[in-house]
């Protein structure tokens, strides 16, 4: 019996959304009908979300109950039609992905080529101060989680654009540390991304602090021991996508549950060495991969070096702005011995990546 109410649930929610939206649009049917003659007669001309971005042009400016009218043909387009709003690429099963791992593939080669010019020139700065640069980069989340896409011949270009930048690194004698591997190994044993969310898991930020200090190679200075943080509830940064939080549950986007860890020295002189010695060997630049705690990047890099980790990375920033900044405030007396730069790929097709900072959002 359950089973067979899952196809009426199916087809009934988003009619009754729909019904609403009828009931809601009797004063705008006239510009609703202006939204379909302005589609291409010929089918074939039709493309990804062309209906979906006019009418949601639509409601956003002209419904009454805008916002919850505008969450509910989300919602129903969601569950219609598996389309998202400009911002998401929606999978299988509930998964979601960023739309910009899916850009610019005609313009990856010179992102790449850029990159790696300027990779190179920030570590010969570096190494000019006897800093050792070890560069982080992250795979995107549909090669990795591959299996949800709905196309996965994207994964494959998400695979070669990292494969190709590693080489190019290598080529440069940039060091990095192989996320990508570390990832799909770590994916056996739990999730490494959150399904509705742009970014990794603590599992997966702990797999590849583990591949960075495995490729760092260093002594540890002390002994750190990880602890279960409180658990948190995540709502899915690519949800707002979709729907609002009000009906993101109902629609199987519900909020994932974390849980982050913290690094802490043990050992009997911990609290000497603590008061004692304030210096930080290794700094961790990038974006909110590493700054937002929640991920335990930071505490799991300090575990996996035995050493304290300063973290300097910025939430929406993207990673060139906060190594620019890093390299600015940095002073003959504070130079770090290794900084450690994570660094998503998603970014090597964005044309502003290494023009001027500025104040605009990069994440």
């Amino acid at each position: 019996m359950f089973e067979r109410a899952i196809p009426i649930t199916k087809f009934l929610l988003p009619a009754l959304l729909f019904g609403y939206a009828a009931f809601a649009n009797v004063d705008i049917r006239d510009k609703i009908a202006g939204a379909f003659s302005r589609l291409p007669t010929d089918g074939g001309s039709l493309s990804h979300g062309m209906l979906g971005d006019g009418l949601d042009a639509l409601y956003k400016t002209e419904l009454p109950h805008r916002e919850l009218a505008f969450d509910l043909i989300g919602a129903a387009r969601y569950m219609v039609l598996g389309e998202g709003r400009r911002g998401v690429i929606v999978g299988k099963e509930g998964w979601l992905f960023s739309d910009e791992e899916f850009r610019g593939a005609a313009s990856a080669e010179a992102g790449i080529g850029d990159a790696t010019r300027e990779i190179a020139k920030i570590a010969a700065t570096l190494r000019s101060h006897g800093v050792r640069l070890i560069v982080v980069p992250l795979p995107a989340k549909n090669d990795v989680y591959r299996e949800h896409l709905a196309d996965p011949r994207y994964a494959e270009i998400s695979r070669d654009r990292y494969l190709d930048f590693t080489r190019a690194m290598a080529s440069a004698n940039i060091e990095f540390a192989d996320a990508r591997a570390a990832l799909l190994e770590m994916k056996s044993r739990g999730s490494v991304f959150l399904k509705t969310d742009t970014h990794w898991t603590p599992l997966g930020a702990k797999a590849v602090a583990e591949a960075t200090g495995a490729r760092a190679g260093v002594s540890p200075m002390a002994q750190y021991a990880l602890s279960d943080a409180p658990a948190e509830d995540v709502r899915g940064d690519l949800v707002k996508f979709v729907t609002g939080r009000a009906l993101a549950a109902a629609i199987g986007l519900a909020d994932e549950s974390i849980t982050p860890q913290t690094a802490s020295q043990t050992g009997s002189d911990a609290l000497n060495d603590i008061l004692a010695d304030e210096s930080f060997p290794t700094v961790l630049v990038g974006t909110s991969y590493s700054a937002n705690e929640a991920w335990s990047f930071a505490s799991y890099l300090e575990a996996a070096l035995g050493s304290n980790v300063l973290n300097v990375a910025e939430v929406g920033r993207g990673p060139v702005f906060p190594m620019h900044k890093f390299l600015s405030n940095a002073n003959g007396t504070s130079w770090p011995e290794t900084v450690i730069w994570e660094f998503p790929i998603r970014y090597l097709t964005d044309p502003a990546l290494w023009k001027s900072d500025d104040l605009k959002t990069k994440e």
